[in-house]
């Protein structure tokens, strides 16, 4: 019985003992590594950025900008976006970036007595149409706005047209002469026109200032005359209607250093004001605009300021007697004169 006793006992604790095992022993170890796909990306948060600032900062999203109008939200601030921001995606999925284009309505403001030039530059900034009349009024100054239709406050959608109603002074007025010397022919006729004002141009080519400067009027200004009145004035150059422009261009596609100076002939004549240095390395290209009414020939003297070499970059013959001028190279360009200046003998 004893011995019994003693086998149960030593069978319990055999399987106690396996029991025990079972229940300390550690469990197996599973690691998961999750490797991110290069391809996949989340979606920004566009909010509280311009489209500017969007396009600066992801030159490389493909964004679809759609513009709507928003009272609530400035011109150009993003207003909206899809997919929703923290989305994953391909980098390659289109993202929608709505735009505001402001308010649909604008207010008209009120440019009473304010040149017509500027009121017109003011209302096309606002998305509106500026269309003028002309009225006498004695109250008001020449070229400026008497009054608006709409009227000024009024609430308008974008396009909408705004009529001013431009002063010409009044019927009966005094013209004064405007100081037209120094100014532009473009800028001298603009004055004329403004003042009721016909000019008579005649042309100086000996004057030393630049072409189609006014060097010379005929009536003082601040004289006095009527309107329709006509004046003579005398602008720097030749007669602008046979005088013809055209630039000769060389590009440069070099990697080499240094400087060199280049003079510019004209007809074999040096034109000493002309004459520059520049350091090759960062000249991509020579640029020569010139004008005339005959035929030219137009050339380039290189030398390296490094050897002392010189050679010819170009010479051309233009002829401006042709509608547009007409380009005859004596020489093709010699690209290549670079290196060769650089060589060592």
């Amino acid at each position: 019985m004893k011995k019994i006793i003693a086998l149960a006992a030593a069978v319990l604790m055999v399987l106690c003992a396996a029991g025990c095992d079972a229940g300390t022993k550690n469990p197996e170890t599973t690691t998961t590594v999750t490797t991110q796909d290069p391809n996949i990306m989340e979606v920004p948060d566009f909010s509280g950025l311009s489209r500017v600032q969007v396009e600066m900062k992801y030159p490389k999203l493909n964004i679809n900008f759609q513009e709507k109008y928003d009272d609530k939200a400035d011109e150009e601030a993003v207003i909206g976006q899809f997919p929703e921001p923290g989305t994953k995606i391909k980098k390659s999925d289109e993202i929608t970036v709505e735009i505001s284009l402001g308010g649909k309505q604008v207010e008209v403001d009120d440019y009473t007595g304010r040149n017509i030039d500027d009121v017109r530059i003011l209302i096309e900034k606002q998305g509106l149409i500026c269309e003028t009349q002309i009225e006498d009024n004695e109250n008001v100054a020449r070229n400026c706005v008497i009054r608006t239709t709409p009227s000024a406050r009024t609430m308008v959608e974008k396009g909408s047209v705004i009529t001013c109603y431009v002063s010409l002074g009044s019927a009966v007025q005094e013209l004064r002469v405007p100081d037209m010397v120094g100014k532009s022919i473009e800028d001298a006729t603009k004055l004329a026109t403004e003042n009721n004002i016909i000019l008579t141009i005649l042309y100086d080519d000996t004057s030393l200032l630049e072409p189609g400067t006014v060097i010379k009027q005929g009536v003082d200004p601040e004289t006095v005359v009527e309107p329709g009145e006509r004046i003579e004035v005398t602008i720097a150059g030749e007669n602008a209607s046979a005088v013809k422009e055209t630039s000769i261009t060389v590009t440069l596609n070099t990697d080499l250093e240094g400087e060199f100076e280049l003079k510019y002939y004209i007809d074999g004549t040096l034109v000493p004001e002309k004459t520059e240095i520049k350091e090759i390395s960062l000249t991509h290209r020579i640029d020569w605009k010139v004008r005339g009414t005959d035929i030219h020939t137009y050339s380039v003297i290189v030398t390296s300021l490094t050897t002392g070499k010189s050679g010819k970059l170009y010479e051309m013959e233009v002829d401006f007697t042709q509608d547009p001028p007409t380009k005859d190279h004596h020489d093709t360009f010699n690209a290549k004169i670079f290196n060769e200046l650089l060589k060592n003998d």
